[in-house]
């Protein structure tokens, strides 16, 4: 009876996933819809931070225009003090525009990498604890990114459009239908072969990330001992500040690739690329966007992070207890 009250590994890793990735979306997707609109934005920047002031303007004239339909259902005779205060509410929804989407991503896809990452690295040798962690995250990182690659295509595009935008997607259903009315099912994988090199940002993201918990709590085996808050964020900073340095053009290419296409022309690797190096600023057009998704990435890797650890390491105290 005791064994059968117990919580097996793969519902630990399960759990502890769905926890991580559902506080980190809730948090982090403001910044979020920022990133995606400074990646999916052609301009060259003009001024420190000039492509930011602009997304940011384009964002809050989205929640005007919105908040300005609302009124004009109204008689402004009949306006009350909460009727005015409803532009704060268009505001906030305007930032939290594909939050459904998100949170349903980050949700399946952290539960999903986490358990297949544990798994892989039970199966793999350990006689290299640097290959165990890679080779773990990599397998993990391309099973979870083609399982859930129509998710982020139907995010990007959310994400990327106002809502009152034509053509924009009112809702995932809505983004599913269109896609297959107007396109095809292959479009659902578009930005795959890109968010493989992501797969190798997280691969070495938890290759620095495991290997620092080894150091922090002297472990001479491949799981680490419990460790503090503040050392799992530690760990976590750093990890995700050196893997996203290394790959984040990747991100902008696959956003390219996965946006919404008014013109109808055909976008491949090498188009977007060329084009982000012509006209766009040559390197720099690749990172745009960098400084807004470290502010996203750093707090929201510490809150996944965390989150998936303290509840981890709860769930096996509660197995050890009874």
């Amino acid at each position: 009876m005791e064994d059968e009250r117990k919580v097996s590994k793969r519902q630990v890793e399960v759990i502890a996933g769905v926890s991580a990735g559902f506080m980190t979306t809730l948090v982090s997707h403001p910044l979020d819809l920022i990133k995606v609109r400074l990646q999916l934005n052609r301009q060259s920047a003009k001024g420190p931070f000039g492509l930011l002031r602009l997304v940011v303007q384009d964002i809050h004239k989205s929640a005007n225009q919105d908040y300005a339909k609302f009124l004009e259902q109204r008689k402004p005779e009949h306006a009350s003090p909460l009727t005015r205060q409803m532009k704060a509410v268009y505001l906030l929804r305007t930032y939290y525009r594909g939050v459904g989407a998100n949170l349903f991503g980050n949700v399946t896809a952290w539960s999903v990498y986490f358990s297949l990452y544990a798994e892989f690295k039970s199966r793999l040798p350990d006689t290299n604890f640097t290959l165990n962690y890679f080779g773990s995250s990599a397998l993990a990182g391309i099973s979870t990114s083609l399982l859930t690659n129509p998710i982020w295509v139907l995010k990007t595009r959310i994400l990327g459009t106002p809502r009152n935008q034509e053509n924009a997607y009112k809702s995932v259903i809505d983004g599913v239908v269109k896609i297959i009315q107007n396109e095809s099912i292959a479009s659902f994988w578009r930005g795959c072969i890109p968010s493989m090199f992501s797969v190798f940002q997280a691969s070495l993201q938890f290759t620095f990330y495991d290997h620092l918990k080894r150091v922090l709590s002297r472990s001479d085996t491949s799981t680490a001992s419990f460790l503090s808050p503040s050392e799992y964020i530690l760990c976590s900073t750093i990890s995700k500040a050196l893997s996203s340095m290394l790959m984040y053009p990747a991100q902008v290419v696959r956003s390219r690739l996965q946006a919404y296409s008014t013109s109808g022309d055909k976008k491949t690797i090498s188009s977007v690329c060329r084009q982000i190096w012509l006209h766009e600023g040559k390197w720099r057009g690749f990172y745009k966007g960098m400084g807004t998704n470290m502010l996203r990435v750093l707090p929201a890797t510490c809150v996944t992070f965390l989150s998936y650890e303290i509840v981890k390491n709860e769930l096996v105290r509660y197995n050890r207890d009874i």
